[in-house]
């Protein structure tokens, strides 16, 4: 009948409204997801892994990092012999951490599921990852890592943190995240894979691992905007 047709006509509408806010809904979201190299990275690198033919399951790892998460026990050092999975624990805690991603699916079956902390730490914090490998290809860069480090990752909080002033290209990294912490209060996780790498290659240059300690000891030390 003609009232038959009407109400599946109203009920078919209804349906594909209620679909038509859920797909604007998603892509709204999207639209404001950043994913950097260094800020906010994406979980591809930890999705390679779980597809690998031999992946363990380290995620008992992430319940111990929620639970230093803003304490004075809060800087870890994972200290172990290559090839030990250290850059796969480091790729686990960024696809976790980060804001630029959805990983609910890849850790859906996995042991931090069943924490109660899991649903609240799961990509709802700012990250920087870095792998100081990356900066490092030959002994040339040693004396411009530092600057390339702290210029590629400016480059990335810019685009992040667009409404954020009082700083820019060429001002000091450490600067840049006091300037973020004060306008928006949010702090960051860092993630650093590698960072041992700089002593390997400049055993005998005294010069070049000050530097470094005395950078990393700026970035970390006292910084309010460390989680």
């Amino acid at each position: 009948s003609y009232l038959t047709s009407m109400i599946k006509w109203a009920k078919l509408l209804a349906c594909r409204t209620k679909m038509m806010k859920k797909l604007c809904a998603g892509w709204n979201r999207k639209k404001d997801l950043f994913m950097g190299i260094y800020v906010n990275p994406g979980n591809t690198a930890f999705r390679e892994a779980l597809n690998s033919a031999i992946y363990i399951d380290k995620t008992g790892l992430i319940a111990y990092t929620n639970k230093v998460l803003n304490t004075k026990q809060k800087n870890l050092c994972v200290s172990r012999p290559r090839r030990f999975g250290k850059s796969i624990a480091a790729d686990m805690l960024s696809a976790y951490y980060s804001k630029g991603c959805n990983s609910h699916a890849l850790f859906s079956d996995l042991i931090i599921k069943e924490q109660k902390t899991y649903p609240e730490h799961l990509n709802q914090h700012q990250v920087i990852r870095l792998d100081i490998q990356r900066f490092l290809e030959t002994k040339q860069d040693l004396d411009t890592f530092i600057s390339e480090i702290e210029r590629k990752v400016i480059l990335e909080l810019i685009k992040e943190f667009p409404d954020c002033n009082h700083f820019g290209v060429g001002s000091r990294l450490k600067d840049a995240f006091d300037q973020i912490f004060i306008q928006t209060g949010q702090g960051f996780v860092f993630i650093i894979d590698e960072w041992d790498c700089v002593f390997r290659m400049a055993k005998t240059r005294e010069d070049i691992q000050k530097n470094y300690l005395d950078f990393l000891r700026g970035l970390f030390k006292g910084a309010e905007y460390v989680e």
